[in-house]
């Protein structure tokens, strides 16, 4: 339960921060570090917890990867964290709409297709090394590294794609007005694809590398729980 209560709150406040800071416009140019900040903020609060997931693609990649979480458990992960960006959604939306009219973005199917698959390809390959590595065990940069990734993601595809880079985070924008329902299945195809070609290609890579374990922590590999 621990788990799945803190994957709801870091999606949570990771969806309201994007629908706040750039779907109504808040931020202003200062969104895209809005999101990579409360990003790594929730990262690093609970990454001891869950791994800090926070979005359906890394579940599936976690799986993937063969520790951390069961195929069970990933699809309560993957529940919890549409539920928080559904909730998210809404409270931004109550506060916000009225503020601004918010329309469907003009995206282009084949280079947002791309722009997803890269940048969400680049996310996961950027957590397998820096969160499930057993060379990086005890680490401290992890959150930089999956927040700044982000960042980056939304100053190069951001005006392509969205930089969407996660299922739960389409349904939000879809359900403010950023993205039409004709439209969710774009992000939510690059950024699976996406993903798989990521941890697929780290296993590949590396077939001997071990999952990073501490004693203190509560996300064993599954052949240790």
């Amino acid at each position: 339960m621990q788990r799945l209560v803190n994957e709801f709150i870091g999606t949570f406040f990771l969806v309201f921060t994007i629908c706040v800071a750039a779907v109504y416009g808040k931020a202003g140019d200062y969104a895209p570090i809005a999101i990579g900040t409360v990003l790594v903020a929730v990262v690093y609060a609970g990454g001891h917890i869950s791994k800090a997931h926070y979005n359906p693609a890394v579940s599936l990649a976690f799986l993937i990867r063969g520790c951390y979480i069961s195929a069970k458990e990933m699809f309560s992960f993957m529940g919890v964290q549409f539920l928080g960006a559904v909730v998210a959604a809404l409270l931004a939306a109550s506060f916000f709409k009225g503020d601004m009219e918010v329309s469907a973005a003009e995206i282009s199917i084949a280079p947002a297709l791309v722009g997803e698959f890269l940048f969400t390809f680049l996310l996961v390959w950027v957590i397998m090394n820096v969160a499930t590595a057993k060379a990086i065990t005890g680490n401290q940069f992890y959150g930089i590294a999956i927040g700044f990734t982000v960042i980056a993601a939304i100053y190069s595809v951001g005006d392509i794609s969205l930089a969407v880079l996660n299922p739960a985070v389409a349904a939000a924008l879809t359900m403010v007005g950023k993205l039409s329902p004709g439209q969710i299945w774009i992000p939510i195809a690059g950024s699976i694809s996406g993903a798989v070609a990521a941890v697929v290609i780290f296993n590949t890579a590396h077939p001997s590398e071990e999952c990073s374990t501490s004693d203190d922590s509560t996300c064993r590999p599954i052949d240790e729980e």
